[in-house]
């Protein structure tokens, strides 16, 4: 049996401008995410999405590991292009505005229209196929993970949110409602045999209530 743990990137920039990076407070979050990695015995693989907050949030995190494994890259881990999943949104009537972020309702409502297959022409990448690059991103870790292994992933909340409604049925709205509430730097954790996948532990954040302002979103 084997062990993966998902992890969200430290909190990043502007939502509608250069989001692919991690604020101060990004760099401490993903900081916090080392040690609490460490309470188990041995981390064999260590993966990224080749975006630059996955990357930053994995090279701020994994020092703090007692022999790290090389940082290996997959781009299959990467989120999905939420900037222009809200513009068609906007474009469509959904909102009105994003300042001074974007609102929960809408966001929801624009994901919603990303997901139906009636307005798949409209985005560069689908529903289907972000969600189809994930789950295969997932099936071909989860192959080359031996017994009693343990891997680690530095990914995104969207990432996360369809590697959940793969494991539990969820519709893609459901889904949608699970990256809504995931923490900057949360730790998801699945455990892993043969073809097997359960979901353990859900957006943990115990190493992120020690300091006052940690528990993030954006």
């Amino acid at each position: 049996m084997g062990e993966l743990t998902l992890v969200r990137h430290g909190q990043a920039g502007d939502v509608m401008g250069d989001y692919d990076r991690l604020s101060e407070l990004g760099l401490r979050q993903a900081a916090r995410v080392g040690p609490a990695l460490q309470g188990a015995v041995a981390w064999d693989q260590a993966w990224s999405g080749t975006m630059r907050r996955h990357q930053l949030s994995a090279a701020a995190a994994l020092p703090s590991l007692e022999g790290p494994p090389p940082l290996q890259l997959d781009p299959r881990w990467n989120e999905f292009d939420h900037q222009e999943v809200i513009r068609v949104g906007l474009a469509a009537g959904l909102g009105h505005s994003t300042s001074p972020g974007v609102i929960p309702s809408f966001f929801s409502a624009a994901m919603a229209r990303w997901a139906d297959p009636a307005h798949a022409h409209e985005y560069n990448e689908p529903y289907a196929v972000f969600y189809e690059r994930v789950v295969a991103g997932l099936d071909a870790l989860c192959a080359g993970l031996g017994q009693g292994e343990r891997a680690v992933v530095f990914t995104s909340g969207g990432v996360i949110s369809a590697v959940c409604r793969s494991l539990l049925g969820l519709s893609p709205v459901v889904s949608f409602e699970i990256n809504l509430v995931l923490f900057n730097s949360g730790l998801t954790r699945l455990r892993v045999s043969g073809a097997r996948r359960s979901l353990v532990q859900l957006n943990l954040s115990h190493h992120l209530e020690g300091e006052a302002g940690l528990l993030t979103r954006s």
